[in-house]
């Protein structure tokens, strides 16, 4: 079980954090939370197919 948080740690943390920043924003305005939280997971998948493009090369 260790293995596996130590493994996954970064990618765990990165959830909680874009979960805390984005109900944080819906808080404030509800408009801006949507926008912020379709940055966070344009940001992941770009991080996500940049790292897939390192691995064939």
């Amino acid at each position: 079980m260790i293995k596996f948080i130590n493994k996954y740690l970064d990618d765990i943390l990165l959830l909680i954090g874009i979960a805390l920043v984005s109900y944080g924003v819906f808080l404030i305005y509800i408009p801006l939370g949507f926008i912020i939280l379709g940055i966070c997971f344009l940001a992941i998948a770009y991080f996500y197919a940049r790292s897939k493009e390192g691995d064939h090369g």
